[in-house]
């Protein structure tokens, strides 16, 4: 299991915690329960970072760069510093590595897209356009 490719596998669902929260983002993490009908990519980021926070002598430098990333859920320089933090952690406990690879297993496959008269690029997409009233 390459670390490397765990936690760019991470960093997109950690980013939409932090995207979604904002600057609370750590707090929220932890005063608010997962809600069974919250967004499928917000709860997995949540259950990410969660169980990297809880088990990592690293938490408190992944904890500075989701803060900062939360400023700036698209800056691209601070989601490949959460990367390379989360790299790390995982590098550090095997364990936590087999642990999150099985809960990036729960990640939503695919996608449907309904009302949108855009283009898909990639594999396995559909979308549905409806038009008119």
């Amino acid at each position: 299991m390459d670390v490397g490719v765990l936690a760019g596998d991470m960093v997109p669902y950690v980013s939409a915690v932090a995207g979604a929260y904002g600057g609370a983002v750590l707090e929220k993490l932890k005063t608010e329960s997962t809600d069974a009908a919250a967004d499928a990519t917000i709860g997995l980021g949540r259950k990410l970072l969660d169980t990297v926070l809880r088990r990592s002598p690293a938490a408190p430098a992944i904890e500075a760069a989701v803060v900062e990333l939360a400023d700036d859920a698209d800056d691209q320089d601070l989601r490949d510093i959460l990367g390379a933090r989360l790299k790390r952690a995982l590098a550090a406990d095997p364990e936590l590595a087999a642990e999150i690879g099985a809960l990036l297993q729960e990640a939503p496959r695919g996608m449907t897209i309904t009302g949108s008269q855009g283009i898909q690029i990639g594999d396995s997409n559909t979308m549905t356009n409806h038009f008119g009233a």
